[in-house]
């Protein structure tokens, strides 16, 4: 009889111990792992800016955890957290659009359940945060042509 009942107690416990680590396992994945999806570098090689996928898209249609983290050289100088609505969609590079200029990044993140999303990262660690509405992104691209001397 305690043969058969340490046995049964032993099963119990490595079955309780097998389905925890699955569990935690699951958790780890779908909430907190963090994903490079893509990177983009400066044109003179200094800063890299990395899109990183943080756990995975909420199932089955739901947001997708996702962060810029600016580097000067191995140094990290700023990150932003964001959440990207684009119908249960990963992070991934069609998301987003990397323009660089003499003090800053400027990103651009677009999903389908979303207006855009713009967030600038200053190299001195500053960062600022925007949705974009049609009429802002047009006066903005028109801003930047003006800056550039583009005609």
């Amino acid at each position: 009889m305690k043969k058969t009942l340490k046995f049964i107690l032993g099963f119990v416990a490595a079955t309780f111990i097998i389905i925890a680590v699955f569990w935690g396992s699951f958790v780890y994945v779908s909430d907190y792992k963090i994903t490079n999806a893509d990177t983009s570098v400066s044109p003179d090689g200094t800063y890299e800016l990395v899109l990183q996928a943080v756990g995975e898209a909420d199932f089955p249609f739901g947001s997708a955890s996702g962060r810029l983290v600016l580097y000067e050289g191995k140094s990290r100088i700023s990150k932003a957290d964001f959440e990207l609505f684009d119908d249960g969609g990963c992070i991934r590079s069609g998301i987003w659009e990397v323009t660089w200029h003499e003090d800053c990044v400027i990103v651009i993140l677009s999903g389908d359940e979303q207006p855009d999303e713009q967030i600038i990262l200053y190299f001195d660690g500053k960062k600022e945060n925007k949705q974009l509405t049609d009429k802002e992104e047009h006066t903005e691209a028109e801003d930047m042509i003006e800056i550039e001397g583009i005609n």
